[in-house]
Parts: structure tokens; C-alpha cells; sequence
């Protein structure tokens, strides 16, 4: 600083006029006129911004889709960009992160003094398998076709198709061998962006728009009827487009907005049809056992997710009164609508035959060509809240849906079973409509310094057409206590309990549908439900905070003539955990937790009347289904290790499950009397992952980092088969089934990298 005063004066100095011998003479000299001052010109604002780029290892054995599943750790380049510019009119932020790759995504953001815009893209791949296979070729698209020669020797019964006994499972398919290795996987796409303008100081109007695009294939059921069960990669080509726009206006004593929400979606793929793996031709006449003995079509037709649109407009308000008390409430009216074309009765031709139209003349053509389906939604909800002093607290919310169906009645007396057997014992289609009311009311009392205690009630009730119950009641009673801004300890103790009552019972809507009069289903049975979670927050020490948490619950299924489905459940939940920041240059922590579900449900194996069996208790059985998980987590972070030029994290995650399956009843105890009962093993699996990264700057804007991960994930699941002697190689050619091979299978990985950093 010294010298640059020196060379500043210098300056100065030679650039002075110099004094004339005539004005020495002449007196005093006048000093001349200042120099008019101007301000320095202001330095533009620099960008500030991070580069972190570099190359990425992989070298990973097993199950590699599962290790990447909605990520891409191909080798190659890694990158990671952040960048942005502050002045006193506006902020700009912009990141890109794994550009090229199939998990890309990109941000970018700018606020101004009345204009506020973000934008964004990103990729998200769900990767199934990389060592799936199919007999089934894609001619067109969702189109799928058999080898012509292998489905003949099938129908002729001189090879294998689908296995159909434990003598099948010793051979080959002879799809098998016809079903080449490819990548399972799909990808989504989303382009998202929103505004929001600030009209004046009280009135602002935003909107928003979003487009996402599914591609690739996944894993879907395709089977024909009891005989043989398929899964064929399906096609993937939709896109979902979704808009919002609103106005809001605020002041002190309240708010106002109305809204426009918008979404469509649209897919390219209307309909899926595949060759039926055991036929090579339409069985002629038609078998009327046919979807259950194999005698049936050659080939199958479904639709895939139609294109919809839904369409809502809303408003909300808020207003604060006298004594901490606001009143809020908004109103939204909906309308969900869908006009796809609908499929056809049938693929099977000889069900199309004039032979088979003169016995059922409805199946000659469909009662409409389009769905023509239609659903309005009305959903309100208005909440008080006052706190009139300290002391005391009240809350209050209602909270109206109701759910319309619009869409025509469908006459599908006459139909076609699995497109083999052609049937009158349908029905008109039902306009299933819900209204729901929910009230919920809570008062607080701080019953200590720190420590308030609340209790509430809440009441939700359903009315339902086509169900069982036309009518469920909940009704919930709800206490906690907290202990909250008191330094040295944090304390939450929830309690809550809701029964449930179902009225308007409709025994016929199950008979109907071939389950028996005892079966209730679990989301509208008779139910007492028990829930109960304590948290604390220990701080001993500034530098220390302990936790642990606690939850409880419990399910219990009752009511008049409820003898199946599920009857109980309970499940806990314990968690502890510490974290320690002695310095600025270590912290470290730990927690750990465990998990335990239970479940009980009774069944009957038993044929629809009028065979006995249907009302013969000798066949129930039962399952009590338990899984117990338990996770693991610690960390240690050293952001000054080699000074403040370096930055260290280090993690390990582990987690375990043990999922089991006990069956029960006098329907078992028969069957393994009889050596003919198979119980099914505990799906169990692990997972281990360690991760490290250490940077280093050498300068203050360049450094360097590397980084390791490690990933191991072993798991035993009687769901996924493979080829015996080749552990890792899926088997498609299950019992009863062809299959993609997709599945839980084990896998190691370790990722390594190395990067070059740079900050501006």
C-alpha cells in the first residue's frame, strides 16, 4: 500500500503546473478552478462458481441394474457445475450435474426486484435388469409375436411351452434357447419451469408449466387366464404435461388467490397384443373351460393406460382477526375426463364368428365406441385458529370431497373371458361415487413453562357406492404433550386413537364377485387402531445432542361376521442416535434403528357353491406374516483436516430385513400330512455402503478430490429363480409361467473418482 501511495504522489507531482517567473513577480498566485469530481466507475459483479469434473471407475459383479436402479455409474467423465451472479437488481443461479448421462439434471433461477423464474431439467432411468430375455419379438409397437415353428411343437405337445408340472421344470423350454439377452430399463424425462411477476406491492401472478416423457419398456403381466402366466417388456411412450397458473393478492389482515390447475396425459400406445405361448391357433369351436385348460386364443389383446385429461380451478382465502385468530379456507372444482377408444370384446375370431354372435348377440358390437368417461370433484376446506393468550390454544378444520362419476353405464352382460369363452354372466357397470366429510378439533394448554398439552377429536366419514360397506366412520381421539425451547431437552408424546364403524353392508356385492360372505376388506372392515410416538432431544453439553424415538401401533379388525381376510397387524419403531461437534475440524455421529411388522389374515381354499367345500371350515388357513429391519448409519466429517485448504467425509450405511411367512390352519395341517405343502423360506437381504471423499486446494481456487464408494447388496428371494448351476443367469421358464427373468438378485459394486476442482 506504501508504494502505490508513492507512485500515486509522484504522479501528481509531474503532472502540476509549474510556476512562471512573471507571476512571481506579480504576487501571490491564484490557485486554479477544482476539478469537476466524478465517483469511480463501479466494478461489474464477478461471477461466483464451483467446476467439479473428472472421470468415474466402476467395477461392479451381480446384479448391476439393481446397483444403479435410478442412477447411471457407467464409467466415464463426472461433472458437477455451479454457477451465479448477485447485483443490486438481480440474482442469477445456474447447475448442471452429470451432464451427458442418463441421471442428468440441470437448474437455473433468477430473482429480480419483480420477477422471480425457475427452470429445470432432469433424467431419472429405473433400470430393471441388464440380464433379461423374452421369446416375444416386438413386430409393431406393443405388438408381440412367437417363433411360428416353436408354438406348433408346443400345441402339438412335442416340446415344452410354459412348464406345467415338476416333470416340465426338468427340461428346457424350448423358449429358452429362443430368447436373446437385452437391458430392461426405462427412462423419464421432465422439463419444468414457473414465473412468478409481482404485478404491485400487494398482487402477484405466477404460473408454471412441466412436460415429462416416459420411453423404454417395462416388466407386465400378460397371462391367459389359470393356464399359464406371462411378463413381456411393454413399450413405453407417454408423456405427462402439467400447468398451473394464479393471482394472489395480499395485505396485512389477509390474502386472497385463485388458481388453474391443468394436467394431460397422453400415450402413443393404445393397446397390447401377444401370441399365446401354448397355442399356435384359436381353438375350434371354443372350449368352455378354454381360460383354464389352455384350450383357448392364440393370441391375447389389453388395453395399456388410456390418455386422460383433468381440469381445476380453486380459490383461497385468508383472514386474521382480533387475538392471534385467522380464518382460512379454499374451494377447488375438478373435472377428470377420458375418450379413448375402447378395445374390442374379443381378438379371438372364431368368438367373432356368426356362429357364435347368433348365441350372443351383444358381443356383435361394443354398446359405444369411446369411454366417454367423466368424473367431477368438488373439495373444500376451512380452518380457524386462535390464541387468545398464551395459555390457551384452539384449532378447528372442515374438510368436504366429493367424487362424482359421470361416465355412462356399460352393458357387459354378454362378454368374453380371457378371449377364449364367451359369457352372460356379467353386468352393467356401477358409478362408484364417494363423499367425504372430515371434522377435527384440538385445544392446547401450556401446563408448564415450555410444556403445553393438546387433546383433539377428529371425525371422517365415507359414503361409497359399489363396495362392500356403503358407509365408514372414524372416529379419533388425540392427546400429546411437548416440551419445546427449553435448552437442555426437547420432548414429544403423541397418543391416538381411531375406531372405525362401517354401516350399509352389502353381502351380495361379495358373492358376486365368487368371495365369501366372511371376507372383508382391510381399508373398510370394522377396525380399532392404536398408534402411540415419543421423541427426545437431549443437548448434555453444547457440543453434544442425543435422540431417541419410539412408535407403536397396533390394528385390530373386528365386526359381526368378519372371519377373513386381515385380522390384526402391529408394527414398532425405535430409533437412537448422537452427534458430537467438538471443533471446527472434527464431527462425527451415529444413529441406529429397528423395525418390526406383524400381520395375521385367515383364507379358504374352496370352490363357489354350490360345491360343499365352500362353507367347509376344514379348509381355512392361515398366515401370520413378521419382518424385523434394522439400519445403521455413522459418519465423520473433518472440514479442516490438512488446514482450511482440505475438506473429508467419510459414511457407512447398513440395513438388514428378515421378512417371514407362517402359514396355519386345518386347510395346511391336511396339506403336510399329505407330504404335499411347500413352505415358503424368509425373504431376507443386506445392504452395506461406505463412502469417502477428501479435496484438497492447493490454491484457492484449484484443487483436487477423490472418491470411493463401496456397495454390497445380498439378498435371498424365492420369487427370483435362476438357471440351475448358474447362479446370476435368470430363469424365465418358471412353473406355469414365462417370465423376463427380472428380480431381486445380489451385487457388489465399487466406484472410485478423481476430479479436478475450480472456484471463482
Amino acid at each position: 500500500m506504501r508504494t502505490r501511495l508513492f507512485v500515486i504522489a509522484g504522479v501528481l507531482l509531474l503532472t502540476s503546473p509549474l510556476p512562471a517567473s512573471s507571476q512571481d513577480e506579480a504576487g501571490p498566485q491564484q490557485p486554479p478552478p477544482p476539478m469537476p469530481q466524478t465517483a469511480p466507475p463501479a466494478a461489474a459483479p464477478a461471477w461466483l462458481g464451483s467446476i467439479d469434473f473428472g472421470v468415474r471407475g466402476n467395477d461392479a459383479t451381480g446384479d448391476l441394474a439393481r446397483l444403479e436402479r435410478y442412477r447411471d455409474l457407467q464409467n466415464g467423465p463426472f461433472s458437477r457445475i455451479a454457477v451465479a451472479k448477485e447485483t443490486p437488481s438481480f440474482v442469477l443461479e445456474a447447475t448442471a450435474f452429470n451432464i451427458g448421462r442418463r441421471d442428468q439434471q440441470y437448474r437455473a433461477a433468477f430473482t429480480g426486484s419483480r420477477v422471480r423464474f425457475t427452470g429445470g431439467f432432469d433424467s431419472i432411468p429405473l433400470n430393471y435388469g441388464y440380464a433379461t430375455s423374452s421369446p416375444w419379438i416386438e413386430a409393431a409397437p406393443n405388438v408381440f409375436t412367437l417363433d411360428p415353428f416353436a408354438r406348433a411343437q408346443v400345441q402339438a405337445k412335442t416340446a415344452v411351452g410354459v412348464p406345467a408340472s415338476v416333470s416340465d421344470l426338468q427340461k428346457s423350454s424350448v423358449y429358452r434357447v429362443l430368447s436373446p439377452t437385452f437391458d430392461l430399463q426405462q427412462l423419464r424425462e421432465t422439463a419444468s419451469f414457473k414465473l412468478t411477476v409481482d404485478m404491485n406491492p400487494s398482487t402477484a401472478f405466477d404460473a408454471s408449466v412441466s412436460s415429462a416423457r416416459k420411453t423404454g419398456a417395462q416388466p407386465w403381466g400378460a397371462s391367459f387366464a389359470f393356464n399359464n402366466a406371462n411378463e413381456l417388456p411393454v413399450a413405453l411412450d407417454n408423456r405427462t404435461h402439467d400447468a398451473s397458473a394464479g393471482l394472489e393478492y395480499a395485505r396485512e389482515k389477509g390474502m386472497m388467490r385463485v388458481g388453474w390447475n391443468a394436467s394431460w396425459f397422453d400415450n402413443n400406445l393404445k393397446e397390447l397384443v401377444w401370441d399365446n405361448p401354448i397355442r399356435a391357433t384359436d381353438t375350434n369351436p371354443f372350449d368352455p373351460s378354454g381360460y383354464s385348460n389352455g384350450n383357448g386364443p392364440a393370441q391375447g389383446r389389453m388395453s395399456v393406460p388410456p390418455s386422460n385429461t383433468l381440469n381445476s380451478v380453486s380459490a383461497v382465502a385468508l383472514y386474521k382477526m382480533p387475538a392471534h385468530t385467522t380464518i382460512n379456507g379454499t374451494v377447488a372444482f375438478t373435472q377428470m375426463n377420458q375418450d379413448e377408444a375402447l378395445i374390442p370384446w374379443t381378438i379371438n375370431p372364431v368368438i367373432n364368428s356368426a356362429s357364435v354372435l347368433a348365441s350372443f348377440p351383444g358381443l356383435g358390437a361394443l354398446p359405444r365406441a369411446t369411454a366417454q368417461a367423466k368424473v367431477d370433484g368438488v373439495n373444500g376446506m376451512l380452518n380457524f385458529a386462535s390464541r387468545p393468550n398464551r395459555y390457551v390454544g384452539f384449532t378447528a378444520r372442515y374438510r368436504y370431497n366429493d367424487h362424482v362419476n359421470k361416465t355412462p353405464v356399460f352393458d357387459a352382460r354378454e362378454y368374453v373371458r380371457f378371449d377364449a369363452v364367451p359369457e352372460e354372466t356379467g353386468g352393467e357397470t356401477e358409478q362408484f361415487n364417494i363423499t367425504q366429510n372430515t371434522f377435527d378439533a384440538a385445544v392446547t394448554v401450556q401446563i408448564a413453562p415450555f410444556t403445553s398439552l393438546k387433546v383433539g377429536y377428529g371425525y371422517d366419514a365415507f359414503d361409497r357406492t359399489g363396495r362392500a360397506f356403503s358407509n365408514m366412520t372414524d372416529h379419533a381421539f388425540r392427546a400429546s404433550i411437548d416440551t419445546v425451547g427449553n435448552r437442555w431437552v426437547t420432548v414429544r408424546g403423541l397418543y391416538e386413537h381411531v375406531k372405525r364403524e362401517g354401516s350399509g353392508f352389502s353381502e351380495a356385492s361379495l358373492e358376486d364377485g365368487g368371495s365369501q360372505p366372511g371376507l372383508r376388506f382391510y381399508d373398510e372392515a370394522n377396525r380399532d387402531r392404536d398408534r402411540g410416538t415419543l421423541l427426545f432431544v437431549v443437548n448434555p453439553i453444547d457440543v453434544v445432542d442425543l435422540t431417541f424415538s419410539m412408535s407403536a401401533g397396533k390394528d385390530a379388525y373386528k365386526g359381526p361376521g368378519h372371519d377373513f381376510g386381515l385380522l390384526d397387524n402391529d408394527n414398532t419403531n425405535i430409533n437412537v442416535g448422537v452427534n458430537v461437534y467438538p471443533s471446527g475440524i472434527v464431527n462425527f455421529g451415529a444413529t441406529y434403528g429397528r423395525d418390526h411388522f406383524a400381520s395375521n389374515q385367515m383364507s379358504r381354499n374352496a370352490n363357489p357353491p354350490p360345491d360343499p367345500q365352500f362353507d367347509d371350515p376344514t379348509r381355512n388357513w392361515t398366515l401370520n406374516n413378521t419382518e424385523n429391519v434394522n439400519n445403521f448409519n455413522t459418519f465423520v466429517d473433518l472440514p479442516k483436516l490438512f488446514g482450511n485448504k482440505s475438506d473429508v467425509k467419510v459414511s457407512y450405511d447398513y440395513s438388514d430385513s428378515d421378512n417371514g411367512f407362517v402359514f396355519g390352519g386345518p386347510r395346511v395341517a391336511s396339506l403336510t400330512a399329505a407330504g404335499t405343502f411347500l413352505p415358503l423360506p424368509n425373504v431376507t437381504n443386506t445392504w452395506h455402503r461406505f463412502a469417502a471423499d477428501c479435496s484438497y486446494f492447493f490454491q484457492h481456487q484449484v484443487g483436487i478430490a477423490v472418491g470411493y464408494w463401496y456397495e454390497k447388496f445380498d439378498v435371498s428371494d424365492f420369487a427370483t429363480v435362476d438357471v440351475p448351476g448358474a447362479a446370476g443367469t435368470p430363469r424365465i421358464d418358471l412353473l406355469g409361467e414365462l417370465s423376463t427373468g427380472y428380480g431381486n438378485r445380489p451385487y457388489t459394486g465399487n466406484t472410485a473418482f478423481v476430479r479436478l476442482l475450480y472456484r471463482f
